[in-house]
């Protein structure tokens, strides 16, 4: 279903881009995946999922958070990540919207 332009929020190309390359690593996205399956995890608990450095993972994090697709919060000594749903799923939408919007049935852009 279309969101009304009116309700559309605003497509920024650059946060768009961010997000889009951040997604686009398959290890980025195995954290993803395990970060929707989870309520939240430090870096710790998410690099055991994987063969990778605890500082490697670290920088796929850092990606991530600055694409806005996971927060973060301090609490102790660790820092806890979760995936921020609400960001990923309205900048994917509004880029399908967009798409959507621009498609013409006979094909034509």
């Amino acid at each position: 279903m279309l969101v009304p332009i009116e309700r559309m929020p605003m497509l920024n190309n650059d946060d768009l881009s961010r997000l889009l390359a951040a997604t686009s690593d398959p290890v980025r996205l195995e954290i993803i995946f395990l970060l929707d399956n989870q309520d939240r995890l430090n870096v710790g608990e998410i690099t055991s999922h994987f063969r990778l450095s605890r500082p490697a993972i670290s920088h796929h994090l850092r990606v991530l958070k600055d694409a806005g697709v996971v927060q973060s919060e301090k609490s102790g000594q660790e820092i806890y990540y979760w995936l921020d749903r609400k960001r990923v799923v309205t900048g994917l939408r509004a880029l399908a919207d967009k798409i959507e919007r621009t498609y013409l049935p006979d094909g034509a852009l």
